[in-house]
């Protein structure tokens, strides 16, 4: 006969947890007591009640001392009375139940019709159904739904124990009563790796046991699935229970055991199957095949053990989170028992919860830290995300290539900056020069060069970083590509970066360029902030290069349209218009007939008299009537009169008086 044990069989990590809570209960404190059984297993509570816990139903029976919440939570109201009565509480619900008991009470305040898949007198279900309130409707089977009125919204969940099946017939049979339908599978992964372990086996064997209390809902959900695979099935509490002839003529047993099943109570049964086997005298080949019983159980005694030998500290394993508490987060990493990761070990940076970090079903690597002599393994995420991050910051360091990271916080003497690991930016390489304000800085991604990598450093940081270095080497990059680029007659964009009293200064992008005030615009500027604004974007024309002063002259008015080229649609010849003397000379005076655009009237036409001095006509500033008498907007020049402007007003003075002398 060959004997199988099922993966993933007897405690799982809440019911170990509860164990433990009620085993390091302080005894100044006690006594202590649980409000029903703490675990659905009688050899569990018997064990504990040697140890002085003793298992009551009714909170009349506790007087004083403390009580231990089971695993399975307990309904809101019965710990209110608790808490009112002044007792003390461990709170040893198992940290998956407390997430439904949380997500009831959530869909509840959501408006939620509630249904909870399960047995409606399991003390799981009745703790969860206190938090989803009276409206709430428990259903373990279709059926138990068929009346329910159509509503707006209904949110599934159920039992952390029972059969996945279940859970989905139900959800099938409520689409046509709402709206909206939200499913939370809220199925313990623990309740499910055991069902799947115990449905491959009872595919294989002959006969199954299941090992576990018969109030308990999850060995109950393993004994269901072996009989629907029709395999010969019984379930047992304890190794005396075993009957010689249930394995008579069996070639494959499988063991398997509930989630509330201590490992003792599992090694007797299996102890116990191996002295049957040895008193039913099989054949000698039998004994020597490498799955006799005898073997089998040395091996799962031997397994465990082997298992440790593997996973020693330091140890990296791939894992799967399979659930997240308030402070820590369990992850299956193969083998016989999950890993813990505390929220300290979660993460490089300080966090307030481990769903800042992780969801469940994350793949992620983890480093073994401890393994506990319960068979608890102690893991770190934060150290495995150390190694990597340090392991990029060294091959960084060793080819001079740029790290980002952000800011954390100031403290003397520079920053700490977030580059995987905490490193530090001296206040002295924060930019090329000295700067008084570093908390501006916090909280920004920048990029570093690393000036100092020490990996075995314990004490300081590890890491020290420049940014001083990193502009410095990225200003004289776009110096050089500035003077490989640059030529005369491009057309570029620019920034006005100063603007002084005979130009302003244009950052043409890694070099400033010279911007004469005479080659702002084409009408004359007297101050270039009348025109320009620090800031400023605007397009210039390279007009000189000079390489070896490193100096480069721009024009805007090359760029920006002549009012020459317009000026034919506004202006004819013989036409009188009002214009600004804006300069004089010895030959005449230049009148600006709009900005950039002036007429030359010439000293012979100033007046109908001799003029000596164009000063004795006309100043700069006054404004004149002129006639166009000539105009060659290729040349830029506009021939201008006064005294002709003069004779045409006199026309039309002496014609104005000969028509009103008519009338």
């Amino acid at each position: 006969m060959h004997i199988y044990l099922a993966d993933h069989a007897g405690f799982c990590y809440g019911v170990k947890r509860a164990v433990d809570l009620a085993l390091n209960a302080p005894a100044e404190e006690g006594p202590w007591y649980t409000l029903g059984p703490l675990v659905h297993n009688r050899e569990v509570v018997g064990f504990l009640a040697d140890k002085g816990i003793a298992s009551v139903d009714d909170i009349d029976e506790i007087t004083d001392g403390g009580v231990i919440i089971r695993s399975h939570g307990i309904p809101q109201e019965v710990q209110s009375e608790i808490e009112s009565r002044g007792l003390r509480i461990i709170d040893a619900t198992c940290p998956h139940v407390k997430q439904v008991q949380e997500l009831a009470q959530k869909l509840v305040d959501e408006h939620y019709q509630v249904v909870i898949v399960g047995d409606k007198d399991h003390p799981e279900v009745q703790g969860i159904w206190s938090r989803a309130g009276n409206n709430s409707l428990v259903a373990r089977m279709p059926e138990d739904v068929a009346d329910l009125p159509p509503c707006n919204k209904i949110a599934v969940i159920c039992q952390t124990t029972i059969q996945e099946t279940e859970y989905r017939q139900v959800v099938q049979a409520l689409i046509s009563h709402a709206r909206e339908i939200r499913g939370y599978n809220t199925i313990c992964n623990a309740s499910l790796k055991r069902q799947e372990a115990v449905a491959e086996l009872a595919g294989h064997v002959d006969l199954m046991i299941v090992i576990g209390d018969r109030k308990s809902s999850n060995t109950r959900s393993l004994v269901k699935i072996c009989e629907d695979r029709e395999v010969a099935t019984y379930q047992i509490e304890t190794a005396e229970e075993l009957r010689p002839e249930w394995f008579e003529g069996k070639k494959d047993v499988g063991v398997t055991a509930g989630a509330s099943t201590p490992d003792w109570v599992i090694k007797e049964v299996l102890s116990r199957m191996s002295e049957l086997e040895s008193n039913a005298a099989q054949d000698e080949q039998a004994l020597n095949t490498s799955s006799n019983q005898e073997e089998t159980f040395a091996e799962l005694e031997a397994e465990m053990a082997e298992f440790m030998k593997e996973v020693e500290r330091g140890t990296i394993l791939k894992g799967r989170v399979v659930h997240i508490g308030p402070d820590e987060v369990m992850v299956d990493v193969g083998g016989k028992s999950e890993g813990i990761i505390p929220l300290k070990e979660l993460s490089l940076h300080e966090i307030s919860s481990p769903s800042e970090v992780v969801a469940v079903g994350d793949e992620i690597d983890v480093m073994v830290l401890r393994w506990d002599d319960d068979g608890t393994i102690l893991v770190s995420k934060r150290r495995v995300d150390q190694e990597l991050a340090l392991d990029a910051l060294e091959a960084a360091a060793r080819e001079g290539t740029p790290v980002s990271g952000k800011v954390i916080k100031t403290i003397k003497g520079g920053l700490l900056v977030d580059v995987g690991v905490t490193g530090f930016l001296p206040a002295s390489q924060v930019e090329e020069g000295f700067v008084r304000d570093l908390e501006k800085y916090v909280g920004q991604e920048l990029t570093y060069e690393i000036l100092e990598f020490n990996r075995q450093k314990r004490r300081g940081s590890q890491v020290v970083l420049s940014r001083s270095r990193l502009l410095e080497k990225e200003k004289e990059a776009r110096r050089k590509q500035f003077w490989d680029e640059i030529a005369e007659g491009q057309i570029r964009k620019g920034v006005v970066k100063r603007i002084t009293e005979y130009g302003a200064f244009i950052d043409l992008g890694g070099f400033e360029g010279l911007l004469h005030v005479s080659e702002i615009d084409h009408a004359r500027v007297a101050r270039p902030e009348d025109v320009l604004t620090e800031g400023e974007e605007i397009e210039v024309y390279v007009l000189g290069v000079d390489r070896e002063n490193e100096r480069v002259s721009l024009s805007r008015k090359k760029v920006i349209p002549s009012p020459w080229e317009r000026i034919a649609e506004k202006l004819t010849v013989g036409e009188v218009v009002t214009g600004t003397v804006v300069r004089i000379a010895q030959f005449g005076a230049f009148v600006e007939l709009e900005p950039g655009i002036d007429g030359l009237v010439h000293i012979s036409q100033l007046a109908d008299r001799r003029v000596a001095k164009t000063e004795d006509v006309v100043q700069v500033g006054q404004e004149v009537k002129v006639k166009v008498i000539s105009m060659d907007t290729e040349a830029k020049r506009i021939g201008l009169s006064i005294r002709e402007a003069e004779l045409e007003a006199d026309k039309e003075t002496v014609a104005a008086y000969l028509e009103s002398q008519d009338d």
